[in-house]
């Protein structure tokens, strides 16, 4: 009988390569994906004038050195910072492009801010890029809203605690996955939402053991900071 082959997880850039270039960057993006992530995962915001942006806090001092809040600000204001190494913050849409350049890679989109719901939706239709996005959240009621308008995007709820009832949580809003840190999993968890049905993604892995263990769980998707260590030959 010829040899099973192992189940192998999909690697995803946590906010591009966060470890290794200016996180939520378009050459962080990039950069992940020419290492040969299946995909990469990012934050979206809204600007002043209601463009979606891509940027993890709330506020610009962490990753621009700039103070203020990034919903107090124009875009074309937030375009003149500086998101290291000369980076620009970009637009939501400008980083879907990008992904779609690299055929057949996934793009996580998380929202952070709440109400933005239509916007993802049609910039994902726009861009033609609703099948190959995961839209998560923690809070859940955005994941609904986005199934209930167009079924066809998949979302996962995100989760910092290992959960009771996983599979009553993802179907209570309708998601087609998980998504959950390191630090509560279980050799179980992987097991019980794959026999409902249900993706399970785990935020991070930065190390080549840290990958097979995860691996070995059986997680479909696994975010690292660092794809040159995780998909170093």
């Amino acid at each position: 009988m010829p040899k099973e082959e192992a189940f192998k997880s999909k690697i995803i850039g946590h906010r591009g390569a966060k470890g290794e270039f200016p996180e939520n960057t378009l050459g962080s993006i990039e950069l992940a994906l020419k290492k040969g992530c299946d995909g990469v995962e990012i934050d979206v915001h809204l600007s002043l004038d209601g463009e979606l942006v891509v940027i993890h806090d709330s506020t610009l001092m962490r990753t621009t050195k700039e103070q203020g809040l990034v919903r107090e600000k124009k875009f074309d204001d937030l375009r003149k910072l500086d998101a290291g190494n000369g980076e620009k913050i970009p637009s939501l849409e400008e980083v879907l492009n990008l992904v779609k350049s690299f055929q057949g890679r996934v793009i996580f989109v998380e929202i952070k801010a709440p109400g933005c719901e239509q916007k993802v939706i049609d910039l994902l239709k726009k861009t033609k890029m609703e099948s190959n996005a995961i839209v998560k959240c923690f809070h859940h009621l955005p994941l609904k809203i986005i199934k209930d308008v167009n079924p066809k995007i998949k979302t996962h709820c995100l989760l910092y605690g290992r959960p009771l009832n996983p599979v009553e949580i993802v179907r209570a809003c309708q998601a087609d996955g998980l998504s959950i840190s390191n630090e509560t999993v279980d050799d179980n968890l992987a097991k019980e939402c794959h026999q409902a049905g249900i993706e399970i993604t785990l935020w991070n892995a930065n190390s080549v053991s840290e990958k097979e263990a995860f691996q070995k769980m059986g997680f479909d998707y696994i975010c690292t900071d660092y794809p040159s260590i995780l998909l170093k030959e």
